[in-house]
């Protein structure tokens, strides 16, 4: 359409891309030409464990030893930065909708279900009319860039979250909370505490539908209402 803003894509750039890739190529393969030594070395000094495989490593003799030690470094760092992009949000936003696709699943939000659009350290967040979280990716992008993004397509952007001062530090069993939202938030202490990344996105949504929405700073969950606009 003439004068349409074409859409913006918000994750590693091409230099970022190819940089991480040139670093994960060099430093795994130095790592994997070093192995060897490394292993040598260590089965000399008794007291470093793992001396097994240490000490089988270094008696490995053969010319292509240290090219297939060379070959797993690299793998190895091409697998991490490939866990990267992987997990990593990738947000595409038009001047009718975001799409964002995390950890190999897709989800497309209409414009008309937005209410604001803002930053939070390091995670892009979108509220719905009733302040309920409908998004909370973390963002390798810059606060000023993904701000752009949004405003530069008619999105209504905030900066920073316009209801922070509503937040409460949540406890077992918090007085004026009801029982069924303390049994989803003590639930989803134990999974945040676990690492269940999974289990605690399925348990945000279930606080959604009771009408409190929360953030987290490491492992303590802040809760606050919903504010309807």
């Amino acid at each position: 359409m003439l004068g349409e803003t074409p859409p913006a894509v918000l994750w590693f750039s091409r230099g970022d891309r190819l940089f991480l890739i040139a670093g994960a190529v060099i430093i795994g393969g130095l790592l994997g030409f070093g192995l060897p030594y490394v292993s040598s070395w260590g089965a000399s000094l008794t007291w470093i464990p793992f001396q097994g495989p240490l000490e089988l490593i270094a008696s490995w003799s053969q010319w292509w030893v240290r090219y297939v030690c060379i070959g797993l470094g690299v793998l190895l760092g091409l697998a991490l930065v490939a866990a990267a992009f992987y997990d990593t949000a990738r947000v595409a936003v038009s001047e009718v909708q975001v799409r964002i696709t995390e950890r190999g699943e897709t989800a497309t939000i209409s414009k008309s279900e937005v209410g604001t659009v803002f930053v939070d350290g390091k995670e892009l967040v979108l509220l719905d009319g009733a302040s309920r979280q409908l998004v909370r990716v973390p963002s390798e992008e810059k606060r000023d860039a993904i701000e752009a993004a949004f405003e530069k397509r008619g999105w209504s952007v905030a900066t920073g979250d316009p209801y922070a001062d509503l937040y409460r530090l949540w406890v077992p069993e918090t007085p004026g909370l009801a029982p069924e939202v303390n049994a989803v938030l003590k639930a989803r202490a134990m999974a945040l505490k676990k690492k269940a990344a999974s289990d605690a996105r399925e348990l945000r949504t279930e606080l959604d539908r009771l009408g409190v929405v929360v953030r987290d700073k490491k492992t303590s969950q802040y809760w606050r209402p919903l504010v309807r606009s």
